[in-house]
């Protein structure tokens, strides 16, 4: 019996958006065994496929007692830079596919018409929409819960990547992401325009995970490693970050985290004195927060205009290049949103003392809180076990050992568990499709 069942519905659902048929099958144990789950997981599958596949996978820590175990992981080949991405969705994105019924989603194909896929009780439908192009995020989504209503998590593109556009990023919801590396556009060619997930399931894990997990967090918390909460702290910890911060006095409100995240690292902001949620926009992204904030000192309607077409504030905040009145600004904005854009390469972030294909390898958006191979081997780890790449960050006396604990009570195990894990980091950090040369067109 694997050790990874316990962690996993043992099913994976395959689309082809072509036919708009999709079908389950059983997730491959042999497989799972050797590439742990998460970003190997998702490059394995893809190795199965067509190169031009999507894979969205979780981790075996995905949706479990784990500390901020939200992730979701979106893999495939960047048609921007023509190698392999990871590109990590948090909030609860991760949970609810794997509470649909589903471990991962395999996306084939290309559709004629818009379409969205609705995943819930092991099922997964194809929809139609052909109303939804050029529709601003918020109202895409208003939409979508009319052909398919009870989602609780969702990933869309916006405007931007129907026309397009190379500053195209794909969103969480109406809240944005880390995808600079072209998940969007990938999406846009298979004409797909949401997934959406309704997680109403769970999983049985160890009854001593609850005691586990607490005492996991008291460790931290003792240590001093969560006690800065916020989007600030964490924005601070960037070479810009404490003017970015400052551009942000009195205009923030609610600390929010992912799922099972002890330390919230995302904060609702709204210009001047903070007012309804629904009135401001979920500060989660620190690097494209920092790059629109230089440019204008009106930076949170530009965010807030971003998320709604969908756009990458921090390519958009390079390419502004100098400050500029709201009013320009928003109609550069507006400009880049449309198809026709020129792209350069300096005008995608990379990060001091990262190299920039390592850092564009995990969708070029997770925030560098650590330097040398601390910050690849962290995020890398997290990617493969379904944990937030920046908590993993934030919680740096958190070891390695302390979660694989989750996944095993025997020693021995977790030091196999261990050697297993360093394995898959190096295979990730390679940025290769597993069996590349043999690749197939199906399990």
């Amino acid at each position: 019996m694997s050790l990874y069942r316990p962690f996993y519905n043992g099913r994976y659902g395959v689309v082809d958006l072509t036919s708009l048929s999709a079908y389950t099958a059983d997730l491959p144990w042999d497989a799972c065994q050797d590439h742990i789950g998460g970003a190997a997981m998702n490059a394995w599958l893809l190795s199965q496929y067509e190169s031009d596949s999507l894979i969205l996978g979780t981790g075996p820590l995905t949706g479990s007692f784990a500390p901020a175990s939200a992730l979701l992981v979106g893999t495939f080949r960047s048609p921007r830079h023509d190698h392999l991405c990871h590109v990590p969705f948090m909030l609860r994105s991760g949970p609810e596919l794997k509470f649909s019924g589903l471990d991962y989603l395999v996306i084939r194909g290309a559709a004629k018409e818009p379409c969205a896929l609705s995943v819930g009780r092991g099922q997964i439908r194809a929809l139609t929409v052909p109303e939804l192009p050029g529709k601003p995020v918020p109202e895409l989504l208003q939409l979508l819960r009319r052909s398919a209503p009870g989602f609780r998590a969702s990933i869309v593109t916006g405007p931007a990547a129907d026309n397009s556009s190379p500053f195209a990023s794909a969103s969480i919801g109406s809240h944005g992401s880390f995808d600079k590396v072209g998940l969007a556009a990938r999406m846009a060619a298979k004409n797909l325009k949401a997934v959406l997930f309704n997680g109403i399931e769970g999983l049985p894990f160890r009854e001593d995970h609850p005691a586990l997990s607490k005492a996991t967090e008291k460790m931290l918390r003792d240590s001093g490693a969560l006690a800065a909460e916020g989007f600030v702290p964490v924005l601070k910890k960037l070479a810009d970050g404490s003017e970015a911060a400052g551009a942000l006095r009195g205009k923030l409100g609610r600390n929010r985290a992912c799922y099972h995240c002890p330390c919230p690292c995302m904060t609702y902001a709204a210009p001047g004195k903070p007012g309804p949620e629904k009135e401001g926009v979920l500060l989660m992204d620190h690097a494209g927060w920092a790059a629109l904030s230089r440019k204008s000192e009106d930076a949170l309607p530009l965010l807030k205009r971003c998320l709604e077409l969908g756009l990458d504030p921090c390519a958009v905040g390079n390419v502004l290049r100098e400050d500029r009145p709201l009013r320009e600004a928003m109609n550069a904005v507006e400009a880049l949103a449309q198809a026709g854009a020129s792209v350069d390469e300096e005008d995608y972030p990379s990060a001091p003392g990262i190299e920039s294909r390592t850092y564009r390898l995990f969708g070029g958006g997770v925030t560098p809180l650590a330097s040398g191979s601390a910050w690849p081997d962290r995020v890398a780890a997290a990617m493969l076990l379904g944990i937030c790449p920046v908590f993993m960050q934030i919680a740096g006396r958190l070891d390695r050992s302390d979660l694989l604990r989750f996944l095993s009570s025997d020693a021995e195990e977790i030091k196999s568990l261990t050697v297993r894990l360093d394995g898959q980091i190096e295979m990730v950090l390679e940025g290769k499709i597993p069996e590349e040369e043999g690749r197939g067109t199906g399990v």
